[in-house]
């Protein structure tokens, strides 16, 4: 390499390192989230300072879960018929007692007049069951009749009796039946599933719809046997459904499952949450955020952070009240504040807000 060249490359070498200089400058003068702008360091700048604060902060385990409506009900029938006619379409709101569907009853229509023919024929058998034992008494109590014979007569009168009450169980038998052939709505919900058209066969124990009531929606969450043993009912975790926006909720955990979920080894935790603008469906993914025990960590208020990009810092004052630009790694936000997972000690202060953008070497005054 002659001469010329190395002057050549001193001068760029130069030229690159006031370049980072200025841009270091720049980034510096901006971390107060105004324009930036190139002045001198070492003003006096009016700011707000903290301390850095130790707190206990709750360690917390990423358990995976999923929605479920609070109450799901399999609606099925125990006779078994052509489906005749629906009264509910999936997506329907309906209430106890209402109609969801019907079953066709004409096999059970024809049976009910057999059943009241049997009844007809049964009281009239009784009634002369009846007339025959009265006239049986009145003879044996003139010894023209034998008491063998009277108790031949009273068994059939018996025997009559037994007959009708026979008939008549059976019609109740078959009200119940026919009640089994309208089919309603067992709880109050909203129609999830259908598995049943006009005219497919309904047996008895098939599922022909779903209800789920989703006023509440339970949340099941999976934990590993390590961390299952630091959970307690009434424990508070937090729940974050993803695929809605703004969907995070506070929730208490009802039930732990006390066995372990075959091949997984995972138990189920379950808790509760309002569903009132019936955001919440079932099926829908969600992460929720368990605390299993306590550490000691580093809080600060949130604004005393600057994002630049992927980068966080703070201005940390030090005991000649001069500010140094620090980057750190933030955590997640607690109730006393936003976690520093590094870059910051406790009892060290930093900078909350100022009068105007800070430079390093500027001095903060109240």
């Amino acid at each position: 390499m002659n001469a010329k060249n190395i002057a050549f490359d001193s001068r760029a070498a130069t030229a690159a390192a006031l370049a980072g200089l200025l841009a270091a400058a720049l980034l510096l003068a901006g971390c107060a989230g105004e324009t930036p702008q190139v002045r001198p360091a070492g003003e006096d700048v009016s700011g707000t300072t903290v301390r850095a604060a130790a707190a206990e902060l709750p360690i917390l385990v990423t358990a995976t879960g999923s929605v479920e409506p609070e109450t799901r009900v399999n609606v099925s029938t125990r006779m078994m018929g052509w489906v005749r006619t629906l009264h509910a379409r999936e997506g329907d709101r309906v209430e106890a007692g209402a109609p969801l569907l019907t079953i066709d009853d004409a096999d059970l229509r024809a049976k009910q007049v057999q059943v009241e023919a049997g009844i007809a024929e049964a009281r009239a058998v009784t009634a002369n069951a009846e007339k025959m034992a009265e006239r049986f008494e009145s003879l044996f109590a003139e010894k023209s009749v034998s008491r063998q014979q009277l108790d031949d007569v009273l068994t059939g009168r018996d025997r009559a009796r037994a007959g009708l009450d026979a008939a008549l169980a059976a019609r109740t038998e078959l009200a119940v039946h026919l009640g089994y052939l309208d089919i309603v709505a067992p709880i109050d919900g909203v129609v999830a599933r259908r598995m049943v058209e006009e005219g497919d066969m309904a047996s008895p124990g098939m599922p022909l719809l779903v209800l789920e009531r989703i006023d509440r929606m339970k949340i099941v969450a999976r934990l590993g046997e390590r961390d299952v043993s630091s959970v307690a009912i009434g424990d508070t975790v937090t729940v974050d459904v993803t695929s809605l926006a703004g969907s995070v909720h506070r929730a208490v955990v009802d039930r732990i499952v006390p066995g372990t979920s075959p091949g997984s080894r995972t138990y189920d935790v379950e808790m509760h949450v309002d569903n009132a603008d019936r955001r919440l469906r079932s099926g829908m993914f969600a992460r929720v955020l368990v605390p299993v025990g306590e550490r000691t960590g580093v809080v600060i208020p949130t604004a005393a952070v600057h994002e630049r990009g992927q980068l966080y810092g703070v201005f940390v004052v030090d005991e000649d009240d001069r500010v140094e630009l620090r980057w750190v790694r933030p955590g997640r936000e607690t109730g006393a504040g936003l976690e520093v997972l590094s870059g910051l000690t406790a009892g060290e202060r930093v900078v909350v807000s100022s009068a105007r953008p800070l430079v390093e070497g500027d001095r903060v005054v109240n």
